[in-house]
């Protein structure tokens, strides 16, 4: 496995692709479009997370993006322009996209600190791997995602060494918004959940909005470009 998704997951993109809106833009589309510039704008010059809002009462539309903890900030912005398409005419007061190195989501609601449900996860077409090899790199992921929320940035990298097989390579990150508590569990909820669906794989990765995390037999897989995917939330998602 050598290539990591680069393709947008458009999983929830509720807006009009038809240009720009006649005059009759809405003062809550007109700050739909402003909060989009600004995540674009300021999520590579803040580590790679900002949330923001604009607008009062019944205008106000709040928004938080993410980028993957271990690409440079222009691949962050590279990932937020080409995700994020802000001249168009929104048919929808939420919008949330991910990909393999970036996440946004845009809201009515106060989304700070929410757990999202949504997630969808992928794999690589590289052959299964040895049962005992996978055992040993999810159980360094299940480590990960319960002391993810204790770092400065809430996410962290990690890596064993299986033997003849090499090694096995691990990211996982929250959104910083969200609390401990609601990181931790949005981590461990995932790996249960998606479990069946990656068995032996060696490489995958599970995305959100409010956490993702990465697993790989190289070092760095957010190149890789050859994944079957899976999107939703196939098991029962909490919001916790």
């Amino acid at each position: 496995m050598d290539v990591l998704l680069m393709a947008l997951l458009f999983l929830i993109m509720p807006y009009s692709s038809h240009g720009k809106c006649p005059n009759t833009d809405t003062t809550f589309q007109k700050n739909q479009k402003i909060i989009l510039n600004l995540l674009i704008k300021n999520t590579p010059l803040h580590d790679g997370f900002y949330n923001s809002s604009v607008g009062n009462n019944s205008d106000q539309v709040y928004g938080v993006s993410q980028c993957k903890a271990n690409i440079s900030s222009n691949a962050c912005a590279k990932c937020l322009k080409s995700s994020v398409v802000s001249d168009v005419c929104f048919e929808s007061p939420e919008m949330e996209t991910m990909s393999s190195l970036c996440t946004t989501k845009i809201s009515n609601k106060n989304i700070f600190g929410v757990w999202s449900n949504l997630s969808t996860a992928s794999f690589g077409n590289e052959g299964l791997d040895d049962p005992v090899v996978f055992s040993k790199g999810f159980s360094m992921m299940q480590e990960l995602a319960s002391t993810v929320p204790f770092q400065p940035l809430m996410y962290q990298a990690a890596e064993i060494d299986v033997g003849v097989d090499g090694k096995r390579y691990g990211l996982a990150q929250c959104g910083r918004d969200l609390s401990k508590l609601n990181c931790q569990n949005c981590l461990e909820d995932r790996l249960p959940g998606y479990r069946s669906y990656l068995e032996n794989r060696t490489g995958w990765e599970i995305l959100g909005s409010s956490c993702s995390m990465w697993y790989s037999n190289v070092s760095d897989p957010y190149k890789r470009l050859d994944m079957n995917t899976v999107g939703g939330c196939p098991f029962d998602c909490s919001s916790g």
